[in-house]
Formats: C-alpha cells, structure tokens, sequence
C-alpha cells in the first residue's frame, strides 16, 4: 500500500514537471541566438579572394552566415550526417534518445549519441554540459523552447553559424574562407562532405590538426555511403526549396570521387594579403560592421604593383633607394584597387609595417596643376598665356626654381611641365574667387593649418597631404572636376563636390599629358598603341620626398619615394626616382592599348574651342606676328587679347630713331619686339639678340609718347595680399614694374608721395608702414599705372 501511493505520488510530480515545463516553453520570452557574440570581419577582394579576417573579441573566427548563401550540398549533408529526420521533430528526437539510452546505458554496446540540430544549438548557445544528466535534460528543455519560437530554417541557420569547426573556427562562414578560401556559397559538392562531418568531432577532424585528414576522409566514406543509400543517383538529394544536383550516371564508380582532387588550407595558411590596405579598411569600417566585406581591391592588380615596387628597390638600392609606396585609384568608380603602403610589411629597418599611403608628407610640386585649373576658371590663363618666371619677391618671401635660373617668358603649359616655382607662386598669388587653401580643404585635405602659416608657399609642397589625398584630388581632375572621397568598399552614398570645370580639367591633363615620360626628350614621336599619361612629379625640400601622380586609362596612380624618417637623399627627385617607378606600374597594371585622354571627355560637350595664337606670345595673332599655332581656349572665360610684342613704328632715315610725327617720306615702317623690361632683362643675361626699337627722337614730348605703347604693369605689390609687418623684421616690400622695352626709368609714388626712381629693370625697397596704401608707377614716357595694397601689423 505505500509503495502504490509513492508510485502514484511519483507519477503526478512527473507529470507536474511535465506540465510546468511545457507552461514554461510557451510563456518564457524568445531566446536570442545571436547579439550574446561577437563576430569577425573578413575582407575579400573585389572578385572574392580571401585579403584577411580578423579575430572576434572572444579570440575566435566566427562570421555570421545567411542560410540563403550556403550551398544546398552542405545543408542537405549536415541533415543527412547530423539530423535526418530534422523537419519532423519538435527539436527532439524522442524515440532516437531511446534508442541512445538503451545502447550506452542498458546493453552498454557502444555510445550513441542522439542530439539533433536544434539540441547542438541549444548547447552551443547556453554553453551547457550535456555529458551530464542534468545537462542533457536542459539541452532538451532549452531544445524544444528553440523550435517553438523559431523555425526550421531559423535553427538551421543559427546551427551553421555556432558550430565548431575545429580549434577557434565557428561557424560555416569562417569554416569555408579558412578552410577553401570561397564563401559558403561556392562550395563543391565534395568540400561539402568534406566540412560536413568536422562538428561532430571538431578536436579531431579540424583540418591541419595532427592525423585529422584521417579522420576526415574515414567520416566522410560513411557520410558517403549514406548518401548513395539515400540518393543513389545525384550529388546530393533535396531538402525545401533545393534542386538535385549533378547526377552520378556517367561515373562508373562512385567511390571515385571521394579521391578527387581537393585543396584544402588550414589556420596556418590564413592570408594576410595586402596588409597596408587591409589594416586600413578595417579601421575606416563602423565597428558595428561585421560578416564578410567585399572590399574594391583588386588582388591581382595589387600583386602586380608589389613586383613592380620590389624589382625597382631592388634595381636602384645602390642608390640609397629602399622604400616606395603606391595607390591605385580607380577614378570611374573612386575605389582603391591597390595600396601598397611600403616596399616590404615584415622589414624593420625600413619600418615596413608604416603605411606610406596615410603618412602626411610635402608633396613638392605635385599640387601645381590644381593652381593652373583654378587659375584658367578664373580667367587669368588659357595654356600658351605667357607668364613671367623672372625674379620677385612677395614680402618676405622669394621663391626660387629647382635648377636656380629663370626662363623670363614662359608659356602657361611650359611652365607646369617644367615645374617652374615663381608662375605657379605668382598664379596662386591672384587667385581671388577660391583661394588655393580653401581649395585644398574642399578638396579633402585634413588638418591644414592656418592659411597665414603657409603664405605663397602652398603650391610648392609648404603644406603636408597624405598620398591619399594627393590621389584624391588628381581622382577629382580626371573626373571632370568632380571630387569625393577615396573608399575601400562600395557605396552609393558618397557626396562629392564640384570644385573646377569640365574644361580646366581637361586642359590641365591636356597639359600634363605632354609631359614627357623619364629620358625621352623626343615627344613628337608617339607610338600610336601607347597610352596617354597625364602626370606631375614633386620633389620635397632637402630631398626628402620624391612624387609621380598619373592618369592613364580608368586609372590614378600616385607613387612615393623616400625613407619613413624623413631622411633625404639628393637622388630622391620626382622626376627621377618616383617617374620611372610609376611608368613601370603603368606598363603592367594597364598595358599599352591606345588610350587616349579624349576617350575620358566628351569634348563635343565641353564649352572649349581652338584659336590660333601667336606662336612666340602666346596671345592671339596680330598682323605682324612671324608665326602662329592653334590654342584651347574656354569662351567667356580664358584671357583674350591682340599680341603687341611684334609693332611696327615709324623710323627716320636719317637718325635711326622713332619718329614721333607720324610717317612721312623720311619715315619708314619697321617690325620690333616690344618685350616687357623684365622679360628682355632675362633674354639679355641669356645673351639673346633681339630685334628691340630704337629710343624716340628727341623733339617728341610726353603727350605724344605717353599716348603710344604699353603702361607699366605693377607686378609687385599685388592687391590679392595681405602684407603683414613685424617689429624688429625686415618690413620692406619689393617694388616693381613691367613695363614697354623703350622704357628706361620708373619713377614711384605712395600715396601721391615722391618715393624714388629707379632703373626700368630694377625694382625699389620701401619701408611698408600699416594702413591702405595707393601705389603708382610712371615711366620716363610718361605712362601710368596704381594699385591700391593692405598692409597690416601683426605681433
């Protein structure tokens, strides 16, 4: 009698566990399966090439993986190896326990495990320890909760993505990118088997583990024999919503396949393939990005510009050459499709593991075509303008050229080609519409300090930019004026601004396209395969850094020079450290096919036309100019004016002077170049003959001369800077004058105040006090010209 009411009193707590259970899956919450983790993030090439993965915070490899991106063969292989009867259970298979429980513990045969898909989640999930008891009987609560709240497909899915896969490798995602370096989706059939029986013995059977292949191959011969028993004739059988695959009919024997060829990586051999880039990407993503990232690079293109780099150090290390970095942008896209931060990551005595592409470094003269396309939007320029490469000073500052001389006139495009410092500092000087600097910051460039800081020196590399914002804005040029940030992975939502036209744009690289490559001096002659390559070089003060920065094809590529020290070295000059690097990288990243800077521009939509231009002045052609040769012009835009350097003047027979009485029969017409003083200044130190006129003759006053010829152009002062004074400094500012070549003295007022004379190519010291200055010239002819200028006192 007591034993039946302890049976009875044994049954109705058992079934009030029972009850409360059930009660309790229903009423408790839905369990989150994923924000209790971390997750890595795994960098891919643009064509899906493992780059590198990094750890999650746990010190594990883990991406998070769509059921919908993995391949049918490894879902319907995990089913068949791991849960058979998945889709018709409640996340228990009850009567499979039984059968484990009888086996283990009552005839004690062999142990047989009964654990379905939804129980490993389960135990994976709450991390409970199913050898026990107690545990088992949780994983089987925590199991049936999980299959109420969540699907089929759902618990499938949460399996694949916290399933062992051996060591520190969870999840299917990390699994096939570690293991066959190709993301879920792509998996053969035979890596699917393959993968498929690594969970349930992950210590043993995780590739690259000590005699695991062993254990791989024999779990995956009975994995293959149950599949021939279940789908004799195809790859793999079905499950909702996949196809068969590939049937088996044309293969006579079956076992066969199971010795197919397969490579297979291990930890070990985890990539880490451009390293500068992908350090670089990975800290630019959002922390919260994680999962598999398709990045914009191009690995096979990045291989190719690292041999290239490699070859040149190795070549030129002689030379005191040992470290270079490229960038590879392409400007259709503005993606980077390689970055090459340092000639080798792993070498410390060139502090390899510095990303030369992010360092902030003087880029000598690689920014001058931006001042010559701000200049030509604001009307000062068209490319044959002649400008002015002679002496001058600007307060305190005078800026000198790379080989010490002047060339006097030179034409607009000249003078970018060559580099020449004074046009590009006396361009940049009377850019008023955008200054320079608040172009740079437009532009991208970070971290400029104060304009006052750099002065007229910008355009010559005064200020700092990284080689990613040197790309960047060369990505602007070549895009037509339109510029945005450079980016790694694509999106749609990048802001980008237009900062110079169309037709700067493309009349600057018309220009640079001209520049020609390393040693060839010949550039007549053109190989009509070989492509355009609009470029610039830069070299920093004291040596220290060397630049080349094309545009060829869909292509910007910028190219550095130089020692992460800053250490300099007479041999680190654009043109001929970094040149033929970047022209190398060229030939190899895109191979000579033509291309030309046409095919980028639409010039039928461009507000541009050609002129002819006097061939020696650059401005249009009179009619006594020798010789004439066509121009881009921008209509409404570019400067257009008559060439006056080529007059023809009445002289007297007799005297071989200027007649000021207008011609008559002891007259005769005769053609002479009216150079500017400061031009003919320079050509006579050249030891150039010119055809120059005669003086006037003696009877002729100032009202007949002063009427005639060219007024003096005050070239210093300029009335787009502010001049600034110091105590205890040298406040005195530089005037001086172009003016018509029959000019011979100039005489200086401030303020309607007397100053001094001096000779026409001679300039005058004045002692610069604050406040708003009028300044006028006269020549001894009697022509004029005044400016107003600000001077202000600063501490």
């Amino acid at each position: 009698m007591h034993s039946k009411r302890l049976i009875i009193g044994l049954v109705a707590l058992s079934v009030l566990a029972i009850v409360v259970t059930v009660v309790s899956i229903y009423v408790a919450p839905k369990p989150d399966l994923y924000r209790y983790t971390s997750y890595s993030r795994a960098l891919l090439d643009k064509n899906g090439e493992l780059l590198r993965i990094s750890l999650a915070s746990d010190d594990r490899y883990r991406l998070f993986q769509s059921i919908d991106d993995i391949s049918p063969s490894l879902i319907q292989a995990t089913l068949l190896y791991e849960d058979q009867h998945f889709y018709e259970h409640v996340g228990v298979d009850f009567s499979a326990i039984l059968r484990a429980f009888w086996s283990t513990y009552v005839v004690k045969q062999r142990r047989v495990g009964a654990s379905t898909i939804a129980m490993q989640v389960a135990r994976l999930r709450w991390k409970i320890p199913s050898s026990t008891i107690s545990g088992k009987f949780q994983q089987i609560y925590r199991a049936i909760q999980l299959d109420h709240h969540y699907s089929k497909k759902e618990i499938l899915e949460a399996y694949f993505n916290l399933a062992s896969y051996g060591q520190n490798v969870e999840g299917i995602g990390a699994a096939s990118l570690i293991y066959f370096n190709k993301t879920p989706d792509r998996l053969t059939w035979l890596e699917s088997l393959t993968l498929s029986v690594v969970p349930q013995n992950p210590n043993k059977r995780a590739p690259g583990v000590k005699d695991s292949w062993q254990y791989i191959r024999d779990a995956r011969e009975r994995l293959f024999d149950r599949w021939l028993d279940t789908f004799p004739s195809t790859y793999s059988g079905t499950y909702p919503g996949a196809s068969p695959e590939a049937s088996f009919e044309d293969i006579s024997d079956k076992k066969s396949l199971l010795d197919l060829p397969m490579a297979i990586s291990t930890l070990k051999d985890l990539p880490f393939k451009a390293p500068h880039f992908s350090e670089f990407t990975l800290a630019e993503l959002p922390i919260s990005q994680t999962g598999v990232i398709t990045t914009s690079l191009g690995l096979r293109l990045q291989k190719r510009i690292e041999t290239q780099i490699q070859h040149y150090i190795t070549r030129r290390s002689r030379e005191g050459i040992t470290n270079a970095a490229a960038l590879l942008v392409n400007y259709q896209t503005n993606e980077i499709e390689a970055m090459v931060g340092s000639a080798d990551f792993f070498s410390q005595p060139i502090d390899g593991q510095v990303n030369g592409a992010l360092a902030k470094r003087s880029p000598g003269s690689a920014l001058k075509p931006f001042v010559y396309a701000l200049a030509m939007d604001e009307g000062l320029i068209h490319p044959m303008t002649m400008l002015r490469d002679s002496p001058r000073r600007y307060g305190g500052f005078s800026p000198e050229n790379f080989d010490k001389k002047f060339l006097g006139p030179v034409f607009a495009k000249t003078a970018l080609i060559e580099s020449r410092n004074v046009p590009a500092v006396d361009l940049q000087a009377q850019l008023s519409q955008s200054s320079f600097y608040r172009f740079l910051e437009a532009g991208g460039v970070k971290d400029l300090k104060a304009p006052s800081f750099y002065g007229l020196a910008l355009a010559l590399g005064g200020g700092e930019v990284s080689m990613l914002e040197l790309a960047s804005l060369y990505s602007g040029l070549a895009r037509g004026g339109e510029f945005k940030p450079l980016a790694t992975v694509h999106t749609e939502s990048q802001q980008s601004r237009y900062l110079i036209s169309p037709e700067a744009s493309f009349l600057t690289l018309d220009i640079l396209r001209q520049n020609p490559a390393p040693g060839r001096i010949d550039t007549d002659t053109k190989n009509p395969q070989q492509n355009d390559i609009a470029w610039k070089t830069g070299t920093s003060w004291a040596f220290r850094d060397a630049w080349a920065v094309g545009v060829s094809g869909p292509y910007v590529l910028a190219v550095w020079v130089g020692n992460f020290s800053g250490e300099g070295n007479p041999v680190f000059v654009g043109r001929t450290a970094a040149g033929p690097l970047l022209h190398a990288i060229f030939s190899t990243v895109f191979p000579n096919q033509g291309w030309r800077l046409e095919d980028q521009f639409n010039l039928n939509a461009l507000n541009l036309t050609q002129v002819d231009v006097c061939a020696s002045t650059g401005d249009l052609s009179g009619k006594h100019c020798p010789r004439s040769v066509k121009s881009w012009f921008i209509p409404g835009v570019s400067p257009i004016k008559v060439s006056t350097v080529h007059r023809q003047v009445a002289i007297n027979k007799d005297t071989g002077l200027r007649s000021c009485g207008g011609t008559n029969k002891n007259t005769e017409l005769k053609v002479y170049e009216f150079w500017p003083s400061d031009f003919l200044h320079i050509f006579q130190q050249a030891g150039i003959s010119l055809k120059t006129p005669p003086v006037y003759e003696a009877n002729c006053d100032l009202g007949v001369t002063s009427s005639s010829g060219q007024i003096p152009v005050i070239i210093s002062p300029l009335s787009s800077i502010e001049y600034a004074i110091r105590s205890g400094e040298d406040n005195t500012i530089e005037f001086q004058a172009s003016v018509d070549s029959d000019v011979t003295t100039l005489f200086w007022f401030v303020n309607n105040q007397y100053i001094g004379q001096v000779p026409s190519q001679s300039s005058l010291s004045w002692a610069a006090k604050p406040g708003v200055h009028n300044i006028t010239v006269v020549d001894d002819l009697g022509r004029s010209q005044r400016k107003n200028i600000r001077v202000i006192r600063v501490r």
